[in-house]
Order: structure tokens, then C-alpha cells, then sequence
């Protein structure tokens, strides 16, 4: 007995060695909103793109570079838009592993499926539908695409668009939300704004739709006359007013070679199909060439970038695809000539590939040409459609195929959609010991905060959503001469943004105000102070108070913003106060940027036609040799170009 026993084991555990292995890799994740990834290892460099938060990427390297200022934890390198490297602070993320596990298939299905190129984490969704389904076939169309990229281009602009009470599911990248007044930037219509990568990565994982409802997204949208009958389109339209026109429905899917059901779908999925509705309704409409005609209709909404408007002035506008369309059957058919030629016919076969242009054999570049904005629309599509078929009996004894893309880097767990609620976790204000943060911004989360004596601070803040909680405020003990706090502060959502602040304490005020700027390293002649570009007055009061807390610095009368050539700078320490004309070498036009404005001013000032003088001279003078030349142009170009840069 116990021999046998000895064998079944081994055998259990050979059948595991045989048909499972593991490939561990190692990922970082963005642990906070709106990091930076950098160019090079330190806050100097320029930002790439802002990182939302649960972004992954894989390591370039898994030692990390060490710091050239602004992230004393060191930067790891990342790959993004698939070979491209970009830097990202330690601080914000984690180093997470990733077992991979290499399971060979076992069963018919799921050895179809691996044959097909269908990766493991596919085969148990659709397994069960195969399973239910026998006559289902799945293709898989492996697309080449990084899925983290893919999912980065579908997120911007309008590309992705959604309806939603729930804060938590809208972007708050730049140009979709302002942090400061907390208000969210509509994107169409009067409550169409875009989705975040969250909820963009969630609606593009095929995984999420492996069910026998949504996976007709995935369904090959050619007529087939064996099941697409008048009858089950009547079964899609059912209570619409659009019924009466199934059967010119069907003879231009016919015509066409556009699955039937799908036209069906489009038509009450974009306009509700009734006639009450703007798009067929028949109204009037005049083209920008003055053109008009009393009734238009646009069953489909095709051309409705900014509204159903558009779409009528598209719909009444020239003469191609049986173009104007002054009656619905017109419409009917003039549309489904313009989907086949221009969609289905190019590749894009699928409603999922209508929304998200990524397949392999489109002949439109990847994230381009893509017929709807709404996030949710090849889902609400494909929900119309499964209800007609399933009206119809047809689930069961019609042949579907189904083209499921494949993308490279996903996550072995399907994408989730992120937490309801507000994602603001920026704070309103910092205040130490009474008094406002000198410099203090929403957006910036690295302050230096000096002190000339005492063994503690009081550190208070503010959120700009009531609904955000803040950690780390109060009482702050100062045991070394240099304390970091941090103040962490946890959105409605659970997002999650630190603060941090390092206090330094200062010699005493008996220090002199020229002993002050002596220590800061600026270099000064006479009255003019020289910097290169970028610097701001955070910057240069960072670099006064290292020596005394009680040090001041305006600039124009103004303590924040970025430094231009032409720029009054007043340091105050007590009773004494100086002045200085600021001079940012590279910048003779006084903007504060180094551009095509300066390299001609330069070449006007050295060909005699334009005047330079005081600290706009001294400007133009790039590598500080006294004069103005050509070398100080070419410097400039160079600048501009990127070949060096003027410091």
C-alpha cells in the first residue's frame, strides 16, 4: 500500500514538473499620480510624460542610477513605447515579481488555443464559451503591440470617452482636469469626459469580455446570409421605429459584405432608432458650401465628432456613398458602403478594432481612423447584438468566428477598473510654524524649508478636496540638522500623493547679507546676477536661506517664477537689502527661454541691425569670454537643437 502510495505521489508531481514551469521577472510600479519620468537620472532633466498610478514598466537595469539631484533614493531606468528608456524616482514606486507560469496546455481546447497563439491567461474564458459552444471559432491576431503603450495611445485627447458619475473613473492628465479647482474638462457634448488609463486598460483587455454576451466585439463582421436573416434583425430592432427598414438593412449587407446584426446594432446603438431621435429625425441642414437640403438623416452617427450636428452636415456633404442622404434608406445604405469600405474593408472587422484600431492587418496606423470615442461602445454593441441572436435561437447552431487581438507585456491578471470616488490629492496649502510656504504650488511636491533655530517646527496643511485626508502634519522634531517630513495625503479613491519637506537648520542671523550671496556660488559682477536657463526664485531663495532662515528673496516684487534676463532680484536679511539685475546666459530677449527669438536677436546684434546692452548684453555673452560672436550663436543653435546645453 505504502509503495503505491510512493508512486501515485510521484506521479502527481511528475505530471506537474512536465506541464508546469515559471519565469519570474521583476516590474516597477507607480505607486503614486502624476510622477515624472525624466530623461536622465535627476530633476533637472527634462520631463518625458507624467505617469499615472499603477503604471508598470519593465526594468531597463535592476540597479538603480544613482541620484544627480532631486531623489536622494536613486532613479530606476524604464523601458516605455517598447525600447524607449526614461527615468523614474525610486521613492514613488515598487519593485514588484511577476511569476509567469508556463503551463502546457492539456486539454483539446486549450491546446487549440495555444496552437492558435492564444497566451495561457485566454484560455479559461474562452475555454468555457468553447465549451458551451462548440461551433465557436476563436483566432487569435497577435498584434505585436505593447499593451502599456497601446494603453498610454488610446488615453489621450478624445480618443477615449466616458459617461460616468464616478469621478474616479476620469482622467486627470493636463488637458482632462484642473487640480486646483477641482473641475474636470468636457470633452464632447454636455457630460462626455475622458476615461483614465485605468479604466482605457480595463475595456481593452480582451480578457474582461470573455462571456457570451461580450465577446460578440470580437465577432468577424462579414455577411453571412446562413443566420443574419430579416428576422433576426427585426429581433435587434424590436420597438424601434427603424424595424419598418429591416429589410434594406439586410439588402445593403448584402450588397456590402457587412454582417447584418452589426448594422442593426450600430444603428441602435449610436441613435436609439427612433425617429424622435436627432440623427433620424429629418432635419434640416445646411453645409458649410451653403448647400440645403430639408431633411438629412444619419443612422449611424458617422462623422458626429463633436455632436449629431456634425454628423448631418457630414451626412448631407458631397456626392460619394450615395451622398446626400435625404431619406433613411438612402442612409442605410450609403452608410453601410461607407463602414465596409472604409472599416471593414480596411482591416477593421471587429467592433472592438472600430474602437480600438490595433490589429494586425488594418491599413490604418495603430491608434488612428477609429469609428467611436465612447469607451464602452464596442461592449454596448456587442450586448445589442448578443440579445439578437439569442432572441433568435441562433448561439447555438451558428458557426461564429471570433478575432481576439493579442498584445505583448499585458499583466498575467486581467486590468481592473480603478476606485469610485475623487482622485484629488493635491493639497490647497503648507503652512510652518504660522506662516505660508514660501513658493508653495499644487503641483510641487519637494520643498527645502530653513530654520535658524529651535528643536521643532509645526508643520499644518490643506486639502483641495474636502473629501482627502492628510497624514504627517503637527509637531515635527528637529534631532539633526536636517529633518525630511512628509506629508502624505490619500484621495477620495485611494490615490495616493506625498509632500516632502527637508528642514535645514541655519547658521545665526549675525551672518552679513554679502557673506549670504557669497555662500549661495551665484556668480555676481557689479549688480548683475548670472544663472543659466530654468532657474526659478524658489531656487535662489533655497540657496539664501541655506545660510540664514531669515534670508528673503523677491524677484519684481514677486516670490515665485521662473527667472528672465531684465529680472530685478532683491535680497533682504534685516536691516540690509540688495538688488541685483538678473542675467540668464542665452536669453538677450528678456523671455526667460532660450529659442529661435534669441539666436536672431544675437545674429541681428552681431551684423549691426539690433542694440544690446547691461545685463541683455551680458546675456548674449553664452560662454562668458567678454564678447558677443559667432561662437555665442552656433552656442545658442546648438542649445535649441539639443547638441548642448547652456548652463
Amino acid at each position: 500500500m505504502g509503495k503505491k502510495l510512493f508512486l501515485f505521489i510521484l506521479c502527481v508531481f511528475s505530471f506537474i514538473w512536465l506541464n508546469v514551469n515559471a519565469e519570474t521577472i521583476m516590474k516597477v510600479r507607480v505607486t503614486y499620480s502624476d510622477v515624472n519620468m525624466r530623461s536622465g537620472p535627476g530633476t533637472n532633466y527634462s520631463i518625458i510624460k507624467k505617469i499615472a498610478v499603477n503604471a508598470a514598466f519593465n526594468l531597463a537595469s535592476q540597479d538603480k542610477t544613482p541620484d544627480e539631484g532631486g531623489c536622494s533614493d536613486g532613479w530606476y531606468q524604464i523601458y516605455y513605447n517598447d525600447t524607449d528608456i526614461g527615468y523614474v524616482c525610486s521613492t514613488y514606486t515598487v519593485l514588484e515579481s511577476y511569476e509567469i507560469a508556463h503551463q502546457e496546455p492539456t486539454t483539446e481546447c486549450e491546446i487549440t488555443l495555444a496552437n492558435e497563439g492564444f497566451p495561457q491567461s485566454y484560455w479559461t474564458g474562452l475555454c468555457n464559451l468553447k465549451n458551451k459552444y462548440p461551433n465557436w471559432t476563436f483566432k487569435a491576431d497577435k498584434t505585436n503591440l505593447d499593451y502599456p503603450t497601446a494603453v498610454s495611445k488610446e488615453s489621450v485627447g478624445k480618443m477615449s470617452l466616458i459617461q460616468t458619475p464616478n469621478e474616479g473613473f476620469l482622467s486627470t492628465s493636463t488637458d482632462s482636469y484642473d487640480y486646483l479647482t477641482d473641475t474636470f474638462v468636457v470633452k464632447e457634448g454636455s457630460n462626455w469626459y475622458s476615461a483614465n488609463e485605468k479604466v482605457v486598460a480595463y475595456y481593452m483587455d480582451p480578457r474582461n469580455f470573455f462571456d457570451e454576451s461580450s465577446i460578440f466585439m470580437f465577432e468577424k463582421l462579414s455577411f453571412d446570409a446562413g443566420y443574419q436573416t430579416i428576422e433576426a434583425i427585426e429581433s435587434v430592432l424590436a420597438g424601434r421605429d427603424i424595424i419598418e427598414h429591416s429589410s434594406v438593412i439586410y439588402n445593403a449587407a448584402q450588397e456590402y459584405n457587412v454582417n447584418a446584426i452589426y448594422l442593426a446594432s450600430r444603428i441602435r446603438q449610436e441613435t436609439g432608432g427612433n425617429y424622435s431621435g436627432y440623427a433620424l429625425g429629418g432635419y434640416s441642414v445646411t453645409t458649410d458650401a451653403g448647400e440645403h437640403f430639408e431633411h438629412i438623416y444619419n443612422p449611424y452617427n458617422i462623422g458626429a465628432n463633436t455632436g449629431v450636428g456634425d454628423g448631418l452636415i457630414w451626412a448631407a456633404t458631397g456626392t460619394y456613398y450615395l451622398k446626400p442622404w435625404i431619406t433613411i434608406p438612402i442612409a442605410i445604405q450609403g452608410g453601410a458602403s461607407f463602414i465596409s469600405a472604409s472599416y471593414i474593408g480596411q482591416g477593421q472587422d471587429t467592433s472592438y478594432y472600430q474602437k480600438f484600431n490595433t490589429g494586425s492587418y488594418a491599413t490604418a496606423s495603430a491608434y488612428s481612423h477609429q469609428y467611436m470615442t465612447n469607451i464602452r461602445g464596442a461592449a454596448s454593441e456587442a450586448s445589442i447584438t448578443y440579445g439578437g441572436y439569442d432572441e433568435m435561437e441562433l448561439l447555438s447552431a451558428t458557426s461564429f468566428t471570433f478575432v481576439i487581438p493579442v498584445y505583448d507585456n499585458m499583466d498575467t491578471h486581467n486590468y481592473e477598473l480603478p476606485n469610485v470616488g475623487n482622485p484629488n490629492n493635491h493639497l490647497n496649502s503648507i503652512t510652518i510654524n504660522g506662516s505660508s510656504l514660501s513658493n508653495f504650488s499644487h503641483d510641487r511636491y519637494e520643498y527645502d524649508y530653513y530654520v535658524s533655530g529651535g528643536n521643532k517646527v509645526n508643520i499644518s496643511a490643506t486639502t483641495i478636496n474636502s473629501k482627502a485626508s492628510v497624514e504627517g502634519t503637527g509637531d515635527v522634531s528637529l534631532s539633526s540638522e536636517e529633518t525630511i517630513a512628509t506629508l502624505t495625503v490619500t484621495a477620495q479613491n485611494g490615490l495616493v500623493q506625498k509632500y516632502t519637506i527637508r528642514i535645514v537648520k541655519t547658521d545665526s542671523d549675525d551672518v552679513s547679507l554679502n557673506d549670504i550671496i557669497d555662500s549661495t556660488g551665484i556668480v555676481v559682477n557689479g549688480n548683475l546676477m548670472t544663472f543659466g536657463a530654468g532657474v526659478d526664485v524658489a531656487k535662489i531663495t533655497s540657496l539664501v536661506q541655506a545660510s540664514s532662515a531669515n534670508a528673503t528673496v523677491t524677484v519684481n516684487n514677486k516670490t515665485e517664477g521662473i527667472l528672465a534676463t531684465g529680472d530685478i532680484i532683491t535680497i533682504k536679511h534685516g536691516s540690509e537689502s540688495l538688488s541685483f539685475n538678473a542675467v540668464i546666459k542665452g536669453d538677450p530677449t528678456g523671455d526667460g527661454n532660450i529659442n529661435i527669438q534669441d539666436l536672431l536677436r544675437i545674429q541681428k546684434f552681431i551684423l549691426g541691425y539690433a542694440d544690446l546692452d547691461g545685463s541683455y548684453l551680458k546675456a548674449g555673452d553664452t560662454n562668458q569670454d567678454g564678447n558677443v560672436d559667432i561662437v555665442d550663436l552656433l552656442r545658442i543653435q546648438k542649445h535649441i537643437l539639443g547638441y548642448l546645453t547652456i548652463s
